[in-house]
């Protein structure tokens, strides 16, 4: 199992810098280029002081053109045509971690759980946090078990509710799993027929 700092790196917080959206390619021929933003409100990408390519590389300016179906059409500084804007390809924009910063000590972002231990009730750990994830309905947890859970294999996907997250430790590094409720409630949801079929 990938430890946790190499987790947080693979999902592009490292060294104080968090990943906010990438480069997805030219648009048309004058250099403009496709931007995916990776905050949960869109927009927020414009909102930031700078944006750097890379962790800890050079600021760029980026000037919003327009939306588009999967992301925005933006135009950066010192990119005049398509070549130079297909080059940037995959290319990652971050911010500060120190631009983020939460206004209440106990508040924290979506990326701060990423690499947390997962710990039950008693602190026995289950896991690291892989992920946060949305599938259109609420935020989850993706947790790579340290031990497989029969039928689910080392993957768990946990509503990030109370109920199933009550604590959230960021300086302790730990966010506490009511593991045994989850999998009771995820196992009675799950179809029968497909309980059956993974018997076999």
């Amino acid at each position: 199992m990938a430890n946790a700092s190499e987790e947080r790196r693979q999902r592009g917080i490292e060294d104080g810098w968090i990943c906010v959206g990438a480069f997805a390619g030219a648009h048309g021929v004058r250099g403009d280029v496709r931007l995916k933003s990776f905050t949960d409100v869109p927009s927020a990408l414009f909102a930031y002081p700078s944006l750097h390519k890379g962790a800890n590389g050079p600021a760029l300016k980026v000037k919003l053109l327009r939306d588009a179906p999967d992301g925005f059409i933006v135009r950066v500084d010192g990119v005049m045509n398509r070549e130079d804007a297909q080059a940037l390809k995959g290319t990652r924009l971050y911010v500060s971690r120190e631009a983020l910063e939460a206004e209440d000590e106990d508040e924290f972002y979506l990326a701060d759980l990423i690499g947390l231990e997962a710990r039950d009730a008693s602190g026995a750990v289950l896991g690291i946090v892989r992920a946060v994830e949305n599938f259109g309905a609420e935020d989850l947890l993706e947790l790579v078990l340290t031990k497989p859970l029969k039928g689910l294999g080392r993957h768990a996907f946990i509503p990030f509710r109370k109920a199933y997250v009550p604590v959230v430790d960021i300086r302790g590094g730990f966010a506490e799993i009511a593991f045994d409720d989850w999998v009771e409630t995820h196992i009675s949801e799950r179809d029968p027929d497909d309980m059956e079929e993974g018997a076999k």
